[in-house]
């Protein structure tokens, strides 16, 4: 648990206060990874959020612990906050070249060549994915807690918290792209492998909401709005189709992606996207690859987009509530479910043993 109490210290210290997924832990600290010689310093070792076996090891000490948090809920709480963290401290070490992130994450302007993708460079994707993922988590969990405003003389909320440049997004495409051709041939390695799907489509819904809110701290007719939403819209015919590769394989592949692209277009309506009517009529030939009509159960959830509600302003939080200041209620309640999911995930994979043939 002493873990557990530094990780929030410094969320408080450098934000004024974490979500209210963590303050059922009192106060919370990094991953002894991440930094060495303690926040004054910022000296960075490794950026490494605690990987699926490690999760195992923490919550064999959480039994017991009260209220929001339990075995299933403790890896998403822990990793969501040290992705906070950390994507605070990425930003606020940015700058014109964006050296924070070229420095600590240096695999992202490197991925692998098609010819050099084997068994160990697929894992090292998913890891990569995986790590991109709950960095972007966390910097929208810190744009849905304080939008552009707090008092705290530590917060970097005048430069939002945006850790990955916007220009990355060619090579977070390479990364998916990586996942997407060669998912027929590697899921059925391992667990690990099996979920790499879900993290690919993860971290596209995760890069396009981030994107858009990027987007949105300028006027809808400046400059600055219409390059973001560009970028959005060129991962997207990047990434569209490679997934329609994916699909022609099989039909049994074919309805595992279905699944993940309904979870998609749900997770997009639920965030109020904007980008989505635009990107429906791209989207379509993936749904109908193998189907005149689909199948009953992806019928229920296509019809349940089409009949979402139009969005609207939530109502004001409770008094009680209040004081944490949400900036946006809907991004955080979806990012707490989602937070929950990639927790739940990574503890399926934990038990996976990876062997590679040299």
């Amino acid at each position: 648990m002493e873990l557990l109490n530094r990780i929030g210290f410094l969320l408080r210290w450098s934000i004024g206060g974490c979500s209210p997924s963590l303050d059922v832990l009192g106060a919370l600290e990094t991953w002894t990874q991440v930094a060495s010689g303690g926040s004054s310093g910022r000296e960075y070792q490794a950026i490494k959020i605690p990987g699926v076996n490690q999760q195992a090891q923490v919550e064999s000490y959480c039994k017991g612990v009260t209220v929001g948090l339990n075995e299933d809920t403790l890896g998403g709480v822990l990793k969501s906050g040290i992705a906070q963290y950390l994507a605070l401290e990425i930003t606020r070490g940015n700058s014109r070249d964006n050296r924070a992130v070229a420095r600590y994450l240096p695999w992202l302007y490197n991925t692998p060549s098609a010819l050099q993708q084997g068994p160990r460079e697929f894992v090292d994707c998913v890891g990569h994915i995986r790590l991109l993922s709950w960095l972007l988590l966390g910097s929208l969990t810190h744009t849905a807690l304080h939008g552009a405003a707090t008092s705290n003389i530590h917060s970097t909320s005048h430069c939002h918290c945006l850790p990955i440049p916007q220009e990355a997004s060619c090579h977070i495409t390479d990364h998916v792209q990586v996942i997407m051709a060669g998912f027929a041939e590697q899921s059925k390695t391992s667990v690990l492998h099996m979920s790499s799907l879900f993290h690919a489509f993860l971290l596209c819904q995760l890069w396009t909401v981030y994107l858009e809110q990027s987007a949105s701290n300028n006027l809808p007719s400046s400059e600055a709005h219409t390059i973001t939403m560009g970028i959005l819209l060129d991962f997207w015919g990047k990434v569209t189709p490679c997934i329609l590769q994916l699909v022609a394989h099989s039909k049994v592949l074919a309805e595992m992606v279905n699944l993940h692209f309904l979870s998609l277009l749900e997770a997009l309506l639920e965030c109020n996207s904007t980008v989505l009517s635009k990107l429906l009529p791209l989207w379509s030939p993936v749904l109908f690859a193998h189907h005149i009509q689909l199948p009953g159960h992806l019928q229920v959830r296509l019809q349940g987009c089409r009949n979402f509600p139009p969005f609207t302003s939530p109502s004001t939080p409770p008094v009680n509530q209040q004081h944490q200041s949400v900036s946006n209620i809907v991004l955080l309640r979806w990012l707490q479910r989602l937070q929950f999911k990639m927790g739940q995930i990574e503890l399926q994979s934990s038990a996976a043993t990876q062997f590679f043939i040299v």
